[in-house]
């Protein structure tokens, strides 16, 4: 696969509490490999949990990450022959990656030897991005303080952990710690690139923080309050 033409997309997963595994497990049968898993509580109304399909507040939430090929493939499957075989209640919906480590992007396409290690590769995107950084636990506050340094005002934390059904090391050859944290933040486009090569030159895949690190473009950001 040609990397200048190759993308990859984010894929988010909310499913009931306790699903997550099994979706994963199924995701991983179909070339998406890559998957953090966070907890979650839904806050809609009764009403509209029984139309989305859900039976409880409780969410697992599926934060996957692969090639365009794979994700699409997986969105149209799951729409139709897969769709009796995930058994679980939720929503899956993906979004393109506007910039990703290529340590990680390499890890993904199983082509490491293609791929200059350490940079980042970007494309354009609207005013402002979302990005998002799994660090190993204990390493959030340094993180944090790199992309301040790089620009960034501040973001929020999601507990976490690395989602493991037997494929990573098989693939990848890499330690990966399960407790994780994930950084959102969104910051204006034309500051994301500093600040997603800061932290991945102080905290990448070669460090103790193990950061793994990708951004997506935002169609509109609202300031409330």
């Amino acid at each position: 696969m040609d990397k200048q033409k190759a993308g990859m997309k984010l894929l988010i997963t909310i499913v009931e509490r306790g699903q997550g595994n099994a979706v994963g497990k199924l995701y991983s049968g179909q070339n998406v490999f890559w998957h953090y898993q966070c907890a979650g509580h839904g806050t809609a109304s009764s009403e509209l949990l029984d139309v989305l399909g859900f039976g409880t507040s409780e969410r697992d939430i599926l934060l996957s990450t692969g090639t365009d090929t794979a994700v699409d493939h997986l969105m149209y499957e799951l729409n139709n022959e897969l769709r009796t075989e995930i058994r679980a209640k939720g929503i899956a919906c993906s979004m393109p990656l506007t910039g990703i480590n290529n340590l990680l992007a390499s890890l993904i396409f199983e082509q490491q030897e293609t791929w200059e290690k350490g940079e980042i590769s970007m494309e354009q995107g609207g005013s402002h991005s979302m990005i998002l950084v799994a660090v190993n636990q204990g390493h959030t506050d340094e993180v944090m303080d790199t992309a301040n340094r790089a620009g960034a005002r501040g973001g929020s934390i999601i507990r976490a952990r690395w989602a493991d059904f037997g494929v990573h090391e098989k693939f990848y050859g890499i330690s990966v710690q399960e407790e994780k944290e994930i950084i959102a933040l969104v910051v204006p486009t034309a500051s994301r690139n500093l600040i997603m090569e800061s932290i991945n030159r102080e905290h990448g895949l070669k460090t103790e923080a193990r950061a793994m690190i990708c951004s997506a473009g935002l169609d509109q950001v609202v300031r409330l309050g």
